[in-house]
């Protein structure tokens, strides 16, 4: 499993492939990697259309295989789509990123307990 990220809070843990730059640089990274054959583990998007506004995202990919199935390459194209179009134009409010990233890293944690991976 690889843990694809840019959350400051993520960047010293283990298997955390550590992206320099944005929410969209990570969905780039994940759909690039989804291509070369990683699965995905945890969906490239929340599932609360407020944290689109985070500047963080933490993204969970099984190791890579022979081939990513035609919904997992959907998934994450629709999914860079989506993030474009409903943060178009956005406003940054770096006042709020530490508890953007907080968020972020306590979702990746449940995810990950839900996978019976890390116990709480």
């Amino acid at each position: 499993m690889i843990v694809v990220s840019n959350n400051p809070l993520m960047k010293d843990e283990e298997n955390v492939l550590f992206v320099e730059g944005t929410f969209r640089d990570v969905l780039v990274k994940v759909r690039d990697m989804v291509y070369e054959g990683h699965g995905l583990v945890t969906h490239p998007l929340f599932a609360s259309l407020g944290m689109m506004w985070s500047p963080f995202r933490t993204v969970v990919l099984s190791d890579k295989g022979d081939k990513a199935s035609d919904f997992e390459l959907e998934t994450v194209d629709v999914a860079l789509r989506s993030y474009e179009q409903v943060t178009e134009g956005r406003v940054q409010f770096p006042e709020h990123d530490e508890d953007y990233a907080w968020m972020d890293r306590s979702l990746y944690l449940s995810a990950m307990e839900d996978q019976g991976l890390v116990c709480s």
